[in-house]
């Protein structure tokens, strides 16, 4: 069913069009649901986003905003080299933009949207005492991650049959830590992963297989972990040193902070705006061709 906003009509093609273009993002924040459902929230979303594109549009011309032709042609001439050349329509798989008149209209539509969000997103900055409030309501948001200084005794296990035997090794090396021996020389001299004596450097969260990253994040200071397996086989780790995250300094972080709750302040705005025009249009569901 298509939708008319004003006397502008938005044909039902158009709408599934966009529905299609938004459909694998909108999926990613819908994991196991039905493709049915996927496609009727991409529907409703697609038909949100073309009303305010309409209305919008309305308002472009309504203030008959001017079109700088050099630049569509610039523009668009950068759109078809970066999609492929003269194949570029075929190529950019974007169920919005098949062919030049496509291309034209939404290169025009950006830039006319770009202007409208500028004249009306307008607003005074966040004073100095919001955005240290801000700062210090949410720590979390201006601290690094935890990170380890680690290093791990390797005993590889490329066969099922192997395990008893690894294991056995793994302990005895395990046993050897215990009664006082180095474990960085145990490490050059027992693990099948002796480079460095074993040192893995510093790192953070997501650059270790899982089994590995939780045993690691689990230890103090100076332990060593039980037997932990992975895909490579079986490892004792230790923790040399954890790094706890800090709170980035507030002038570090001040200019950063004010242009976010500046552009969030902005966007708020601009929506009060668009819902104003909204409230103002006529917006039904028809039928094409009745």
């Amino acid at each position: 069913m298509a939708i008319k906003v004003n006397e502008h009509l938005i044909p039902d093609w158009a709408i599934e069009r966009q529905a299609e273009a938004l459909f694998e993002n909108i999926a990613k924040g819908m994991p196991g649901k039905p493709r049915e459902v996927v496609w009727l929230a991409s529907m409703d979303v697609a038909k949100d986003r073309l009303i305010d594109q309409a209305i919008m549009a309305q308002e472009s011309k309504r203030r008959n905003f001017p079109v700088d032709e050099a630049e569509v042609k610039r523009e668009t001439k950068r759109w078809i080299k970066q999609n492929g050349g003269k194949n570029a329509f075929a190529q950019a798989n974007n169920p919005t933009i098949r062919n030049a008149d496509d291309l034209r209209r939404e290169i025009i539509s950006q830039r006319h949207f770009n202007q409208l969000l500028e004249e009306e997103s307008c607003c005074e900055p966040p004073t100095d005492e919001e955005v240290h409030d801000y700062y210090e309501q949410r720590p979390d948001l201006f601290r690094g991650e935890t990170t380890l200084h680690a290093s791990h005794i390797l005993k590889r296990m490329e066969k099922p049959e192997e395990e008893p035997s690894v294991e056995e090794a793994i302990r005895e090396i395990a046993k050897r830590i215990v009664s006082g021996e180095d474990f960085s020389a145990l490490a050059s001299e027992c693990s099948d992963s002796p480079e460095q004596d074993g040192d893995l450097g510093t790192f953070g969260r997501g650059r270790m297989v899982p089994a590995f990253e939780k045993a690691a994040f689990a230890l103090e200071e100076g332990e060593v972990s039980e037997p932990v397996r992975t895909e490579f086989g079986l490892h004792l780790i230790k923790v040399h040193a954890r790094n706890e995250p800090v709170a980035a300094p507030f002038e570090e972080v001040k200019e950063e902070v004010l242009s976010f709750l500046h552009e969030r302040r902005k966007d708020g705005v601009f929506d009060s705006f668009l819902d104003g025009l909204k409230k103002k249009a006529t917006i039904e569901k028809v039928i094409e061709n009745a």
